[in-house]
């Protein structure tokens, strides 16, 4: 439920910021969409890890993921470079039943990513975007239940996480734009359990 219910408000909000700005946006055959330029976007996160040598597949956790990109055309409405900046949530969820009762430990790990992303558009205003994406620690915190004692196993997230991205994008002739993404890891993040990072965002964001 709380996957659709952001997904219903990612768009909603993109939406009413277009209709809010829609006059004073230029005549769509004068905007050139993959104009040089800096933009700010933020959204959800929807994290978990593979399982690996975990004894259960974990659970998702719902966070937020905020920052910058800066889009350098390379053909002119067809192909861009886009590096970016942004602060991600990350981390999984233990949801479990014992002796009777519903249990949850939240495994919480909180990166400063920057990705670097082709874009090509498709369409005027959409676009297909992918590329590598390296993360650093931040810090991490364990809320682990009184009766999870796989948590307390478990060593401290690796630094470095280095992954792959890959997602769509639309944007408004304004500058507001709506997009979505997969992220992977190729490396683990916590030694010796095999699991990687796995995360699925849905964000809004405006290009100056």
């Amino acid at each position: 439920m709380k996957f659709f219910n952001a997904i219903y408000l990612t768009i909603a909000l993109s939406y009413s910021a277009s209709y809010c700005q829609q006059e004073k946006a230029s005549d769509s055959s004068e905007v050139v969409i993959t104009k040089l330029g800096i933009g700010v976007k933020a959204g959800f996160n929807f994290s978990t890890v593979s399982q690996g040598n975990l004894k259960a597949a974990p659970d998702a956790r719902t966070s937020i993921y905020i920052g910058v990109h800066y889009e350098i055309p390379v053909i002119e409405d067809v192909i861009s470079i886009q590096p970016e900046l942004l602060y991600s949530q990350q981390g999984f969820e233990k949801r479990y039943i014992s002796s009777g009762e519903r249990q949850k430990s939240m495994y919480k790990v909180n990166y400063i990513s920057v990705p670097i992303l082709a874009r090509y558009y498709v369409i005027r205003g959409f676009s297909l975007e992918a590329g590598p994406k390296l993360s650093y620690k931040l810090n991490q915190k364990f809320d682990r239940s009184e009766t999870d004692n796989e948590l307390l196993t478990l060593n401290d997230a690796n630094d470095l996480d280095f992954g792959f991205v890959a997602g769509i994008s639309f944007e408004f002739d304004n500058g507001f734009f709506i997009n979505g993404r997969f992220n992977r890891s190729f490396s683990e993040i916590i030694e010796r359990t095999e699991a990687k990072n796995t995360v699925t965002q849905f964000g809004v964001g405006y290009k100056f």
